[in-house]
């Protein structure tokens, strides 16, 4: 071959390679990528975001944010976006959830998520950096709460998580027998209401009557009706222990721990009186009864005598002869039924007993 077709040939292949290498050069793209506001300038022949990030080891994870969208083209000058989420464990107010957040420090994802209150109590400082792997943040905020306690209610303002916390903020004491309307590790919400219970346990004793029973005997030579004590009635007496509970100073239950006798009651004995009545029916043993306590041989200092207290005139008047306390019990009854058909009842200041 002539030298003069060889250089032409060379020339050619020469032509070519610069060409496509100029080709290739002037096909890639300048990009600007943000990658967690971290700005850097990229050269790239990808097509896609997705291929830029690809291409510089970036794989977006499900909560991430890629601005423009992955199958968005790209061309030179194009800005690429990648803010990557972290996980943050939540508890606000004692309340826990996980969610994600862009932000790139604690103040920047409190404002993410709305938490823009003065006076949040944060377990982490505000300028502390969020990383990748994320954090534990817990957020309480100031709540109104209305504390009823020893009689008193008010509402405080308060950053406690709990009803014991809030009670420890309060300088409040609960004593073992103090309760409490919320559980001491009880998440405090806004409006909630806390009411302390001053409870107060001791024992006590009451006495108390034991009621006596009555013993009637049956007794022949008395009349039916009439009925004489031989001997009184005494109650007994009982002591019963308590437990008695108050809360807030009343008394809210009792409960019986033992009881004991302290007395025994002494019975009372009565005789019962069997024997039939006068044919007339009154009750001439309530009347003797009355006048002289039953005694046929009853004396009266003023001048009366006898189980119906006869004065000698007014006995003698109806038959009776010496002194009335020297006559039977049967000879008086029937002076006596005589002076009552006579003079009625009346003759006697118990006479209306005549008709028990």
């Amino acid at each position: 071959m002539r030298r003069s077709l060889q250089l032409s040939l060379f020339a050619l292949v020469l032509l070519g390679l610069v060409g496509g290498s100029m080709a290739y050069f002037l096909a890639q793209k300048s990009v600007t990528l943000t990658v967690d506001g971290q700005v850097r300038h990229v050269g790239t022949y990808a097509d896609t975001v997705g291929e830029v990030l690809d291409e510089e080891g970036l794989r977006p994870a499900e909560h991430d944010v890629v601005l423009p969208a992955a199958e968005q083209t790209v061309s030179d000058g194009s800005a690429v976006v990648l803010n990557r989420a972290r996980p943050l464990k939540l508890t606000v107010d004692g309340v826990q959830q996980e969610v994600y957040t862009t932000a790139l420090s604690v103040d920047e994802a409190l404002a993410q998520l709305g938490f823009r209150a003065d006076g949040l109590v944060l377990s982490a400082s505000r300028s502390e950096r969020l990383p990748l792997q994320g954090m534990q943040l817990t957020i309480t905020t100031p709540k109104n709460i209305v504390l009823v306690v020893d009689g008193t209610q008010k509402v405080v303002t308060t950053t406690a998580a709990t009803a014991g916390d809030l009670l420890r903020e309060q300088g409040i004491t609960l004593s073992p027998t103090d309760r409490a309307s919320l559980f001491p590790q009880q998440a405090l919400l806004d409006r909630m209401r806390l009411q302390v219970f001053r409870v107060t346990i001791s024992d006590m004793s009451t006495t108390t009557a034991i009621p006596h029973q009555r013993v009637e005997t049956k007794d022949p030579n008395a009349f039916e009706g009439q009925t004489t004590v031989t001997r009184p009635g005494v109650d007994g007496q009982q002591t019963t222990n308590y437990r008695v509970t108050r809360t807030d100073g009343v008394e809210t239950s009792r409960q019986k721990l033992n009881t004991t006798v302290t007395k025994q009651p002494v019975d009372e004995l009565v005789t019962v009186g069997t024997k039939a009545r006068p044919s007339d029916g009154l009750n001439w043993a309530a009347l003797a009864r009355c006048e002289s306590g039953g005694n046929p041989r009853a004396v009266n200092p003023a001048g009366y005598y006898g189980l119906y207290q006869f004065s000698l005139s007014t006995w003698a008047s109806v038959g009776g002869s010496g002194n009335p306390i020297n006559a039977s019990s049967a000879e008086q009854t029937a002076r006596a039924q005589t002076l009552f058909a006579r003079g009625g009842a009346g003759q006697w200041g118990c006479g209306s007993h005549l008709y028990d």
